[in-house]
């Protein structure tokens, strides 16, 4: 008998359930839920994490498709 290998979908299936995996994480896809835009700091001062443990898990959700990520630089944020 062969192995077979993974389907996409497997594998599409596994990020998410790694990255839904931590209740930070669950907390962070409730927060985007309820509004239309997030600011990196404003989630940092509800969520009892340090800012660089916040980037670590939104990375772990936008590496799995559950977010996006936009950013703006300060000339695009003045216009």
């Amino acid at each position: 008998m062969s192995k077979k290998e993974l389907t996409a979908d497997q594998e599409q299936l596994a990020r998410f359930a790694k990255a839904l995996g931590h209740p930070i994480r669950i907390a962070i896809l409730e927060m985007l839920a309820n509004q239309s835009c997030c600011y990196h700091g404003d989630m940092s001062e509800i969520l009892p994490i340090a800012k660089s443990t916040l980037s670590q898990h939104l990375n772990e959700l936008k590496d799995a498709g559950l977010m996006e990520d936009e950013r703006h630089n300060k000339k695009e944020e003045a216009e």
